[in-house]
């Protein structure tokens, strides 16, 4: 699949629809950032960075609140066949955010 460099993406475009994306997200999720970038092998790419509430971050709880966001972000945006975004996912909880006060994340 030939990919699109990121000076050539529509950033707007991405933006109107991580946001709509993300009004579809249940009440575990706290917040959605995202950043354009290459990834390690040099290939553009979506880093999403997704603080969850304190719940939805245990560790009984966790892969399965991921997962289920992870699936939502592929079938919602097909970042992949629509931008040539390869999507990359981390989360965190509210708690581990405030420690570390990363304005990335804010």
């Amino acid at each position: 699949m030939q990919l699109v460099p990121t000076g050539y993406i529509d950033q707007e475009q991405i933006a109107k629809a991580v946001e709509r994306a993300t009004q579809k997200l249940g009440p575990e999720v706290v917040r959605v950032r995202y950043s354009i970038r290459p990834d390690t092998s040099d290939e553009p790419a979506i880093y999403f960075r997704i603080v969850l509430t304190e719940q939805a971050s245990r560790f009984e709880t966790l892969g399965d609140v991921s997962g289920k966001i992870t699936r939502f972000f592929f079938e919602e945006l097909h970042s992949i066949e629509n931008w040539g975004l390869y999507p990359y996912f981390r989360f965190r909880s509210e708690s581990e955010q405030a420690a570390r006060d990363d304005p990335a994340w804010a």
